[in-house]
C-alpha cells in the first residue's frame, strides 16, 4: 500500500482486475480525461464505451467522416483509417491475411505469439479464409452507427460455425485457449458480450488493455481551423428543470461517447443517485441515464468527475476539504459505483481553493488541480494520479493575480494533447476567457464570448467531434450552452458523430419528470395510498438502488409480504431463531423471522410449518389472514360479507377484515364479491396497507 493511501481492500482487488497495464493513446484533452477505450462491451472485463455515428446507413465512402475520442485514436475519415491499414496474416489460416489498423498491430503481434505457443503445445484451430473479415468500411447491421470493422480493429472468424445471436445464445466452436489468446492481448470477443452473442467477433480495446503496449499515438490532425467560441452550436434546457438547491451539478461524459452530458447528483438514503441528461439523445424527455453510488453521500464534499480508473469511463471523486488535508473518496465506474477507494492525502485544504482533474504530464492518469487564489495571486499545484495524489508535479504562480470571481476548467488549444487552463470570469454582459497553455506562467489567449448568467459548472468538451474543445456553459436557470471552439466541419451538422438522425423517444419509456415518490404511479387509482405507505416508511421501492419505481402491477410475494408488515408494524424481534429452512438467502429472511415471532405467520407446509414460500404469490384470502393476525383484528367473524368466499377456510378473517374497513371488495360499485383466490398485486397492498395504517 503507498503512503497517503488508506484502501478498501475488496474496492481495491476489484479495480485491480479491470485496470489496464500499459500507457494509453492519447485522450482527447479536458476536464477529468485521460483514457481511449474502444471497448464494446461490459462482458469484456472493464465497462463498454459508445461510438460515433456516420451520415448514412451500409457502406462509406473514403470522405465520410469520423468525429469523437475513436476518430483521434484511429482516423477522422474512412479514407484517413484506410491510408493506415496494413496487411496482418491470421494466424492458423494458412497464410490468410487481412486489413487492419496500424495502431492495432503491437496487439494483433500479441495474438500470433500466444497462438504460435498454443500450437507448439499441439493445440490447433483452423481458420476459414472464406469465413474470416477484417476491415470494412460500414455502419452496423442497417444502422448509422459505425461498425468497429471500419475503423479497422475488429476481425470476425469462422463466422458460421460461431453465429450472431441476438438471443443471447452462445453458440461456438472455438476453443477457449484460442479466445484467451486474443483476449490477453487486449481484444473484447463478442461471445463475451452481456446482451447478445456474437463469438466470430474481435475487437481490439485500445492501447490500454494491451499489455507492454509502449508507444502513446499523436491523435490525428483536426481538419478545422480555431475559433473564438462566438459560434453557437447548442442552447437548451433539459428534463431536470429549474435547477434544484439541494441538489449537485456536474458536466461532464455519463454515458462513455466522447461528448460531455449534464450530471445532477441526488442525495439518497442509501448514496447518491448520479442522473445525467444525454447530449446523444439531444437531451429529450427519455434522455436521463442514471446510475447509483450505492452508500456514498455527498455530506457538503467537492464533487468531481474523472477517469481515476483508466477505462474509458468517469468515476465519481468526492472531496472532503473539512481538515487541515484533503481526503478523497473515488466511487468506481467499473464496480457499477458499488465500491469505493479511500484516499487520505497529505495535500493542505485552504479556504477559496478550486479542484480540477486532467492528464498533467501525458502519462493517462488524471492528476489532482489544486487552484490557490487570494486577492492577489492565485497559484496552482499539480499532484500526480499515478501514485494517489502523493507527488508533487507542478507548483506555479500564474501571474493571474484575483480571481475571486473566476471558475476554472481544463482544455487543449494548441493541440499539443496537454491541458491548458481556462479562466472563465463574468465580465457584465459577456464573459471573458482566458487561457493559459500547460506550464501556466501566462495568459497565451483571451476571448471575449457574448455569454453571461450565473454558471455552476463549465467545461470544455468536444460537442462537434472535430478534435478541438468547445465551450460548455451550465447555468442556474437550468440552461446548457455550448460554444464552438473551431471553425464548422464542412457538410455535417455539429451532432453528427455523437446523434443518430433517425432516434427518438421511445413512446413507452418512462418519463424523467413524475409526481411524487415513484416514476410508474401517475395515474393509478391506488396513487395516492402508494404514495402514503412510502412517507411512512412501509414500502422503498421495487428497483433497488434507485427505488423510484414502485411497480404496481407486479404480484406481492410472500417475502415482499413480509416486510410490508414488519415496516408497517415496527416489528424488531426474531425471537433468536431462524424459523423457515427455505428462506435462506432471501433479502426478505430477516422481515419472515420477526413475522413469525410475532405469530403472524406460521409457515406454508402445515403441519410441519418449516417452510415459509417466500417467492410464491399471495392470494387475497392470504393477505386477509395475514393482515388480521397483524392487526389483531376480532370483530365481524361469521358476518358473511361477501358472496364468493364460502368455501374458503379463510372466510372469517376476510369477514374481519370487511368489517374494520380496510377491503371494500373487488366488484365495485356492488361489492358483494371478495375474489379470495386472485393474486394481490403490489398498488392493491398499498391501499390495503394504507387503510390499516393509523
Amino acid at each position: 500500500m503507498r503512503a497517503g493511501a488508506v484502501r478498501w481492500v475488496l474496492a481495491a482487488l476489484m479495480v485491480a482486475a479491470l485496470l489496464p497495464v500499459a500507457a494509453p493513446a492519447g485522450a482527447v484533452v479536458g476536464e477529468g480525461t485521460a483514457t481511449i477505450s474502444t471497448n464494446e462491451s461490459w462482458g469484456c472485463g472493464q465497462p463498454s464505451t459508445d461510438g460515433s455515428y456516420a451520415s448514412k446507413t451500409g457502406s462509406l465512402a473514403n470522405t465520410e467522416p469520423i468525429g469523437g475520442p475513436r476518430a483521434e485514436l484511429l482516423g477522422r475519415s474512412i479514407g484517413e483509417i484506410r491510408d493506415d491499414l496494413v496487411w496482418w496474416t491470421v494466424p492458423m489460416s494458412g497464410g490468410y491475411r487481412v486489413l487492419m489498423h496500424e495502431r492495432a498491430l503491437p496487439a494483433l503481434d500479441q495474438v500470433t505469439a500466444n497462438l504460435a505457443a498454443e500450437q507448439a503445445k499441439g493445440n490447433y484451430y483452423a481458420i476459414k479464409p472464406s469465413q474470416t473479415y477484417g476491415f470494412s468500411p460500414r455502419t452496423i447491421g442497417g444502422r448509422y452507427q459505425l461498425s468497429l470493422h471500419a475503423h479497422g480493429i475488429a476481425i470476425d472468424m469462422n463466422t458460421a460455425s460461431n453465429p450472431y445471436r441476438g438471443d443471447n445464445v452462445l453458440i461456438t466452436d472455438m476453443p477457449a485457449w484460442f479466445v484467451k489468446a486474443w483476449t490477453d492481448a487486449g481484444f473484447c470477443w463478442g461471445g463475451d458480450w452481456k446482451y447478445v452473442k456474437d463469438p466470430m467477433h474481435f475487437a481490439w480495446m485500445g492501447p490500454a488493455a494491451t499489455p507492454g503496449y509502449e508507444a502513446v499515438p499523436d491523435a490525428y490532425p483536426t481538419r478545422t481551423a480555431a475559433a473564438g467560441f462566438s459560434e453557437q452550436a447548442l442552447r437548451t434546457t433539459t428534463e431536470f428543470g429549474t435547477v434544484n438547491a439541494d441538489y449537485r451539478y456536474l458536466l461532464g461524459d455519463g454515458d462513455s461517447d466522447g461528448v460531455a452530458d449534464v450530471f445532477q447528483l441526488v442525495p439518497r438514503e442509501n448514496g447518491t443517485r448520479l442522473e445525467y441528461s444525454q447530449s446523444d439523445r439531444n437531451h429529450d424527455w427519455c434522455s436521463v441515464g442514471r446510475d447509483h453510488a450505492t452508500d456514498v453521500h455527498l455530506d457538503g464534499r467537492v464533487a468531481l468527475l474523472g477517469d481515476y480508473s483508466r477505462v474509458g469511463r468517469n468515476d465519481l471523486l468526492l472531496l472532503d476539504t473539512g481538515g487541515p488535508t484533503l481526503d478523497i473518496e473515488v466511487s468506481l465506474k467499473p464496480t457499477g459505483f458499488a465500491e469505493s477507494i479511500m484516499i487520505a492525502t497529505s495535500i493542505p485544504v485552504e479556504p477559496g481553493d478550486d479542484y480540477l482533474l486532467g492528464d498533467h504530464n501525458a502519462d493517462s492518469h488524471i492528476d489532482l488541480y489544486v487552484v490557490r487564489r487570494d486577492l492577489e495571486a492565485t497559484s496552482l499545484e499539480i499532484y500526480s494520479g499515478a501514485d494517489d495524489f502523493a507527488t508533487l508535479l507542478a507548483e506555479v504562480n500564474t501571474n493571474l493575480g484575483d480571481t475571486t470571481p473566476s471558475q476554472f476548467t481544463l482544455g487543449d488549444t494548441n493541440l499539443d494533447e496537454l491541458p491548458d487552463l481556462f479562466v472563465i470570469t463574468p465580465v457584465g454582459s459577456s464573459t471573458e476567457v482566458e487561457v493559459l497553455h500547460n506550464g501556466y506562467l501566462t495568459v497565451d489567449h483571451t476571448f471575449s464570448v457574448d455569454i453571461s448568467g450565473t454558471f455552476i459548472d463549465v467545461l470544455v468538451n468536444d460537442y462537434d467531434g472535430d478534435g478541438r474543445g468547445d465551450l460548455w456553459f451550465w447555468d442556474d436557470t437550468g440552461t446548457l450552452t455550448v460554444r464552438l471552439g473551431n471553425t464548422r466541419l464542412a457538410g455535417v451538422p455539429v451532432n453528427f458523430w455523437h446523434n443518430d438522425p433517425n432516434w427518438e423517444c421511445d413512446p413507452d419509456a418512462q418519463a424523467y419528470a413524475h409526481d411524487g415518490i415513484f416514476r410508474d404511479d401517475d395515474g393509478n387509482l391506488h396513487e395516492n395510498n402508494i404514495e402514503k405507505i412510502a412517507l411512512v416508511g412501509v414500502t422503498k421501492g421495487c428497483n433497488p438502488p434507485f427505488n423510484d419505481d414502485y411497480c404496481p402491477d407486479s404480484y406481492v410475494t410472500r417475502g415482499e409480504m413480509a416486510a410490508f408488515l414488519v415496516r408497517a408494524l415496527g416489528l424488531s424481534d426474531d425471537g433468536g431463531r431462524d424459523w423457515f429452512g427455505d428462506d435462506d438467502g432471501s433479502v426478505f429472511e430477516a422481515d419472515i423471522n420477526k413475522l413469525a415471532a410475532a405469530g403472524i405467520t406460521l409457515g406454508c407446509n402445515p403441519p410441519a410449518n418449516d417452510s415459509f414460500c417466500p417467492q410464491d404469490r399471495v392470494s387475497r384470502e392470504q393477505m386477509a389472514a395475514f393482515l388480521v393476525r397483524a392487526l389483531g383484528l376480532t370483530d365481524g367473524a361469521g358476518s358473511d360479507r361477501f358472496t364468493d368466499d364460502d368455501s374458503s377456510i379463510f372466510e372469517d378473517h376476510i369477514d374481519r377484515l370487511a368489517t374494520a374497513g380496510i377491503t371494500q371488495g373487488c366488484n365495485p360499485p356492488t361489492n358483494d364479491e371478495f375474489c379470495p383466490t386472485n393474486n394481490v398485486r403490489r398498488d392493491e397492498m398499498a391501499s390495503f396497507l394504507a387503510r390499516a395504517l393509523p
